[in-house]
């Protein structure tokens, strides 16, 4: 079988270091940021902080993580014991808050951080690695005195941080992807509700469909698709979507909206000495949101070389601008195979920690060779992470030290909405594939 696989591919011959490191870090799980949304709101912000505890797999003995939410003792037994540590050997700490609030404002309101720089003190060679370089994180890291991974001790340049907060709106992203010479699709940016109707007006008339996105968003949060059906109705309906969004300032993209075969996206790192391709994977995307991915891709193609060769250009961007660490670009590839991109995440994502954690339990040779699956599903037995585990270890699924193939329980957010997070691994997609089914019905995903 042909599949595309650039895991290693790179501008300039950068090593991967993804999976290995000499020193410490401290973890900081700020998953309510100021990248990924203006203004955090429940719906939003509630469904990243279920997940934060995630972050457990990103660990080595010596850490520090920092979480919105307490971590499952669970989770952190089983991650624990798959990557082959004790949980006493990673100290855990939990700054929650009961408004939304980024990170660095739970961690003041918990007065932690005396905490936070005393546990930086004992760990000499110490570094801040955050989910999201947004501002509040790297300001708590400049006051506890631990350098940013990536980055020279002098810190994160300010034309670093001007291009991260750029490239994360819509608007920022397709001014630089065309400048790139990336594709996008035919859209334009809204200042406010009278430009936002005027714009969907003439997409819809012209392309008979579109999509509605905030200028910041992420998740899937505030975007909403349009048919040309709409326009009898349409000053009622756009009034409903404002007042749903109406805590966010103005600001919205209009795109034509497109029918994708498939929806792909490139995985990257910036590194001192320039980007580097991870993987590329397609994405899974119910309802137009993110829910799993497939990695690599089945069969190249010339829009896949494309999405690479984007994935390095703004990688040299972001690099010439100063920035060190994660980003995507996610995209869609039409029934022509003509890709179009239609955002960038300069961030850790859903599948940043999930590259690390495959080249970390196989080995970068073996990892490069293997086939992985990550999805989110609800599931219709067993009401908690320890059975469902017990269940999948029954079945012979689980994933074990020194294998080849098997199934990692991920995440614990049953409580928060029902669905089994899971990584499945495999020497080939049809047995990968297979697993995912015999994990389905072993737990009734649906």
């Amino acid at each position: 079988m042909d599949t595309t696989r650039t895991s290693g591919t790179t501008d300039t011959a950068v090593p991967s270091t993804a999976s290995r490191r000499d020193y410490p870090l401290l973890v900081f799980g700020n998953f309510v940021n100021e990248l990924m949304v203006t203004v955090p709101v429940h719906r939003h912000a509630d469904a990243l902080v279920a997940v934060s505890p995630r972050k457990i797999w990103l660990t080595r003995p010596g850490d520090v993580l920092v979480t919105p939410r307490a971590m499952p003792k669970p989770l952190c037994d089983y991650a624990c014991e798959l990557l082959g540590f004790a949980p006493s050997d990673v100290t855990l700490i939990d700054a929650p808050t009961e408004g939304l609030a980024t990170l660095t404002a739970a961690v003041r309101a918990n007065a932690l951080v005396g905490r936070l720089r005393e546990e930086a003190r004992s760990r000499p060679g110490i570094r801040f690695q955050a989910f999201a370089q947004d501002r509040p994180a790297l300001d708590l890291a400049a006051e506890l005195g631990v350098p940013v991974e990536g980055y020279e001790e002098s810190g994160v340049p300010d034309a670093a941080v001007e291009t991260v907060y750029a490239v994360n709106t819509k608007s920022g992203f397709r001014r630089i992807a065309t400048e790139l010479g990336i594709r996008v699709a035919e859209g334009h940016t809204c200042a406010g509700p009278e430009d936002l109707a005027a714009a969907l007006r003439k997409v819809l008339d012209t392309k008979g469909a579109a999509v509605v996105k905030p200028l910041r968003g992420s998740n899937g949060y505030g975007v909403r698709f349009w048919e040309a059906g709409d326009l009898a109705r349409l000053d009622g309906d756009l009034a409903g979507y404002l007042d749903s969004v109406a805590e966010q300032p103005p600001g919205w993209v209009v795109e034509e909206r497109l029918d994708f075969a498939r929806v792909v996206t490139v995985e990257m790192e910036v590194y001192a000495a320039g980007p580097q391709v991870l993987h590329v994977g397609e994405m899974r995307t119910p309802n137009g949101s993110f829910s799993g991915q497939v990695t690599p891709l089945v069969a190249s193609s010339g829009a896949t070389d494309e999405l690479v060769r984007g994935g390095l250009a703004l990688g040299r961007r972001l690099h010439e601008a100063g920035y060190r660490g994660p980003f995507d670009i996610d995209g869609g590839i039409t029934a022509d195979d003509t890709l179009y991109a239609t955002e960038s995440n300069v961030r850790k994502t859903g599948c940043t920690y999930l590259d690390l954690l495959v080249r970390r339990l196989l080995g970068e040779e073996r990892a490069a060779a293997s086939v992985w699956i990550a999805d989110s599903r609800p599931g219709g037995v067993e009401a908690d992470f320890a059975s469902g585990l017990a269940r999948v270890r029954a079945a012979g699924l689980d994933f074990t030290p020194g294998a080849d193939e098997g199934v990692v329980l991920t995440a614990d957010t049953l409580a928060f909405d029902g669905k089994w997070r899971y990584l499945v691994l495999g020497r080939t997609r049809e047995r990968t594939e297979e697993l995912e089914t015999r994990l389905a019905d072993t737990l009734k995903l649906a």
